[in-house]
């Protein structure tokens, strides 16, 4: 209904106001509120200077009829009675996020609402499963935490839940055992948002912890990539050529990764429909086994990192070589040992640390696979790819890790470890006299020759694969890529908070992680394709967090957050400005119904 007016009796008085109606953001029930007080008839009356009633009358409806034309016109200013003595109602919330309507806007455009509909005719829940996922979906993104905390921040959403807590916790079995299904089908209707690029799938494995005992279920003991001693899950993800999640796979906490591989190639194949299924994953995952599997599909290739320092001595005094190095698309050979910091290539100038030098050559394997029993003869094309600004970088992480190792040097304590992520690893022990006599006590000194043999393989990346020479470029493209599947994991940890987890039945830990999973799928897809990778993570997330407005009562609420760059291309991308100083209900509700229809916003 429009505004009208209203009429208040009393004994010996008579008194007009004008109303209008509002959604409560909390309750959702339809009430009214005071827009303007007018007064008492006779007030009125000497202020039109009139004693007639119907003169009164005539004056108050054309004064709706011009409020409700502005309405129509979207007046740009818009009175908002307030009162310095009036209070606002105890234990009501007045502010709210609206954050969570850029990653609601992404996910209902990768056709969530059509999943869940179909989701719904194979299950008999009486819960709203697209309503639960998206706010679990968002509020990961936004407000990290366990499902009892998700909900209760669910409730500071403008779109407040309309669901229980149990609902929520009963989504969880259904989502896993729909995981795939539900993979599958963002990833068919993401195309449609983006182009994706599937030409060189990478694969990774990572573990999540829970801060129990004791096993249960697949929460068992194993390696944690966190040296926790609590029990862990094992995870696999799948992600394309531009860092976008594909995929993933949850496994018992024991289970070795070497053999998740094969499970979730042959769903993804099924599923997914690659005309090309070209794998790149670390030599610990891409063992022989899986390395044969690839080799024999029609469609199938892998390409397998191999660390330069654990090649054949023949291989690995070839690699690091300085002479002998080329460049993509150009003739002629380089000695990098001779190179300046200027380097002419076809009459042009390249600063050196933009140039990726390579060289290759192809190997025979021959090895008996454990499958099958019987040996099998792989011929490998090994690539090894020179750049001056990943040296840097390696020089730049070893010199923390020195750093780190010299302050340890003062305080030895347990210094044992044959990690070579941990500064300890520089770190040697001698239990010997100069005089080859048995120490009295333990001595510490950093490795030198330890040091001296890490700095020889800076700058060095090798890869194995069974690609033709033709896919060379892509190869190369795949070794500058491969970090990030492990900003992907660090994104997982940190800013989502997977873990720890505070589930422990399989089917819900499952449910969980698909949660993860799909957040970051939208957060990515968000930072990449929308934002185009100008802002951090926590710049983006952050923005998202602090993204409130406050209620002012009835139709009206106030932006409570500060007007950045960040927020104003948001506004650009999903045309909906929330930086205005006043925000009507109803421009709030046009742009909600927007996120939740099936024609939300497109990527041009």
């Amino acid at each position: 209904m429009a505004k009208r007016i209203k009429v208040t009796k009393s004994k010996y008085s008579e008194s007009y106001s004008i109303i209008d109606d509002y959604t409560h953001p909390q309750t959702k029930k339809r009430s009214t509120f005071v827009v303007e007080s007018l007064g008492s008839l006779d007030s009125l009356k000497d202020k039109l200077g009139t004693d007639s009633k119907q003169v009164v009358l005539d004056y108050i409806n054309e004064h709706v009829e011009q409020l409700r034309l502005l309405d129509k016109q979207e007046k740009e200013i818009i009175n908002i009675p307030l009162s310095q003595y009036r209070l606002i109602p105890q234990n009501e919330n007045r502010l709210y996020n609206i954050g969570y309507l850029y990653p609601d806007n992404i996910l209902f455009s990768l056709g969530i609402r059509n999943i869940c509909d179909q989701i719904e005719l194979r299950h008999h829940y009486k819960f709203d499963l697209c309503r639960i996922l998206s706010d679990l979906v968002s509020a990961r993104i936004i407000f990290p935490g366990s499902k009892r905390s998700t909900y209760d921040d669910a409730h500071h959403f403008l779109d407040t839940p309309q669901y229980e807590l149990h609902h929520l916790y009963r989504s969880l079995p259904v989502l896993a055992e729909e995981r795939y299904f539900i993979e599958s089908e963002l990833y068919k209707n993401s195309e449609k948002i983006y182009e994706r690029d599937t030409s060189i799938l990478y694969y990774d494995c990572t573990n999540f912890y829970f801060e129990i005992e004791d096993e249960y279920d697949m929460c068992m003991y194993g390696k944690s990539k966190e040296n926790r001693a609590n029990p862990i899950v094992q995870y696999g993800l799948f992600m394309d050529a531009k860092g976008i999640p594909i995929a993933d796979i949850v496994f018992d906490g024991n289970k070795n990764e070497q053999f998740s591989m094969k499970e979730p190639e042959e769903r993804i194949e099924k599923d997914f429909q690659f005309s090309r299924f070209i794998v790149c994953a670390d030599a610990g995952l891409n063992g022989w086994e899986n390395k044969i599997y690839n080799d024999k599909k029609a469609n199938g290739a892998f390409i397998v990192t191999q660390p330069v320092k654990k090649l054949r001595k023949t291989l690995k005094n070839w690699a690091t070589d300085p002479k002998g190095w080329k460049i993509l698309g150009h003739d002629g050979c380089y000695d990098i040992s001779l190179l300046e910091e200027t380097v002419v290539i076809d009459g042009v100038a390249h600063h050196r640390d933009d140039i990726v030098f390579y060289k290759d050559r192809w190997e025979k394997t021959t090895k008996k696979s454990k499958d099958t029993g019987n040996s099998y003869t792989l011929e490998e094309h090994l690539i090894v790819t020179y750049s001056y600004k990943y040296r840097k970088y390696q020089q730049y992480i070893r010199s923390k890790k020195l750093e780190r190792a010299r302050k340890l040097l003062k305080n030895p304590g347990n210094i044992n470890t044959k990690n070579p992520r941990d500064p300890k690893y520089y770190i040697k022990k001698m239990t010997t006299t100069k005089n080859g006599e048995i120490a009295d006590e333990d001595h510490y000194s950093l490795d030198e020759n330890k040091i001296r043999e890490d700095e020889r393989y800076d700058g060095f990346y090798a890869v194995t694969t069974d690609s033709e020479d033709s896919d060379l470029p892509a190869i190369i493209n795949a070794n500058r890529q491969r970090w990030e599947i492990e900003e992907n994991f660090e994104i997982m940890k940190s800013e989502l908070k997977a873990r720890p987890m505070y589930v422990t039945k399989e089917e819900s830990v499952k449910g969980h992680l698909l949660i993860c999973f799909i957040s970051l799928l939208v957060y990515r897809i968000l930072e990449k394709e929308y934002l185009k990778e100008k802002y951090t993570c926590d710049e983006i997330i952050t923005t998202l967090r602090e993204m409130n407005i406050t209620h002012l009562g009835g139709n009206n609420y106030i932006p409570s957050f500060t007007r950045t760059e960040i927020t104003d291309e948001l506004a650009q991308i999903f045309g909906f400005q929330p930086a205005r100083e006043v925000l009507t209900q109803k421009y709030l509700k046009k742009f909600t119904r927007v996120v939740n229809s099936r024609k939300s916003t497109k990527l041009k």
